[in-house]
């Protein structure tokens, strides 16, 4: 937060102290002592549906004017387009020295991981530990915690056989990319890289928030945002995430929307255009102020969309919405026509140390659903369980 105050206009509230539950004399955990910010609602509120009946698809106002979106819209394209422009050279958690200088030396601290230890009992030991040099790496290390988490979690991981064969040739395939280097270079039309996902020889990478979303921005009456908070899950990424389109804009996320995902693709579009549009200008003012880019943000996010290279990096971060993103859209980019998007047109392609693992994979998911225990590993027989699939 103290990064961000320091250089960007974006409103954050003033830090004081934080500390771990260690250091927090009332014993409650970790802590943060930071100013109140007076504020009317958050920028979500400002932006629902204010008679949203249940189970409708839509959380986002419908009946929201285009001017009123626009303003709302083009105060976080502003806070968006100024993150983007934070780089460090490696990719992880910022860290504040006792001197106060601010450098790259944590793990990045993905919401993925938080889930897999609440939700599928996994070590904490087979977290990624350290920061890293490439996006590739990243790639790679995001690829082996879908691994990670379909092998520690015992119940209703899979729904049978073939179901565990999908997901782990899936797994397998999206481990192959990201060894190869594809992930990271993104799509087009025809299956080929994406030039528009990183600079070729890029080696600085861009602050990004998971959890920066309209939830998370406090606004006055009249919806002016006053404060962003909550930067808890903000870290130094590959520039591609910061690249994509933000998945806010209809308030609610292509895993989560009522009619599915192909309709969210379709209501989503119009709304990108908006937001497009306010991002273009708000770029532009950046530009006057010394700011500017050869290849602006909106131009980056516009291909992006366009080319499903956004859906790349939506699943490196979410385990359990892998599977329905890879097979029906990101298996056919890469790999080419697949009629049942499933595992059986895609085996020739795994090694034959990874045939091999297969099946046993599958006899002891089978295995785990009968029984429905949890097991609370040992660090080191952990790791021995995980590297049996990770060939």
């Amino acid at each position: 937060m103290r990064f961000v105050a320091a250089h960007t206009t974006i409103p954050v509230p003033k830090v004081y102290h934080y500390g771990s539950a260690a250091e927090n004399p009332t014993g409650m955990g970790p802590f943060i002592i930071m100013d109140y910010v007076d504020h009317a609602r958050t920028l979500f509120e400002a932006m629902k549906d204010p008679i949203r009946e249940a189970g409708k698809s839509e959380p986002l106002d419908p009946n929201i004017s285009n001017d009123r979106l626009s303003f709302l819209y083009r105060q976080m394209a502003n806070i968006t387009a100024q993150l983007s422009t934070l780089e460090f050279p490696k990719i992880g958690s910022l860290v504040e020295d006792e001197d106060g200088s601010i450098s790259v030396r944590g793990r990045p601290l993905i919401q993925n991981m938080n889930e897999m230890v609440n939700h599928a009992k996994v070590p904490t030991s087979l977290l990624p530990s350290g920061t890293y040099s490439t996006a590739d790496d990243c790639y790679s290390a995001l690829a082996d915690m879908h691994f990670t988490q379909l092998v520690f979690q015992h119940n209703d991981a899979v729904d049978d056989e073939d179901d565990a064969r999908d997901k782990y040739v899936a797994r397998q395939l999206f481990r192959k990319l990201a060894a190869e280097g594809r992930l990271s270079k993104g799509l087009d039309h025809g299956g080929k890289h994406d030039d528009a996902g990183s600079d070729p020889g890029e080696a600085s990478f861009r602050l990004f928030s998971e959890d920066l979303t309209p939830s998370n921005v406090l606004v006055d009456k009249g919806g002016r945002v006053v404060a962003v908070i909550d930067w808890g899950w903000a870290y130094m990424a590959p520039s591609q995430f910061a690249f994509d389109p933000p998945w806010w804009l209809l308030l609610e996320a292509p895993d989560r929307w009522d009619e599915g995902v192909r309709q969210w693709l379709e209501d989503y579009g119009p709304r990108l255009e908006v937001f497009l549009h306010v991002l273009e200008e708000e770029e532009e003012k950046l530009a006057a102020g010394g700011a500017g880019a050869e290849k602006t943000l909106a131009q980056r996010m516009r291909r992006r969309w366009g080319t499903k290279s956004w859906m790349i990096n939506w699943v490196s971060r979410k385990s359990w919405s892998f599977d329905f993103f890879f097979w029906r859209y990101l298996d056919p980019a890469f790999f080419g026509p697949n009629e049942e998007a499933d595992h059986k047109a895609r085996l020739e392609l795994l090694t034959p140390s990874q045939l091999e693992a297969m099946e046993p994979f599958v006899e002891q998911n089978m295995e785990e659903a009968k029984d429905r225990v949890l097991v609370d590993w040992q660090d080191e027989k952990a790791a021995e369980h995980l590297a049996k699939v990770l060939v």
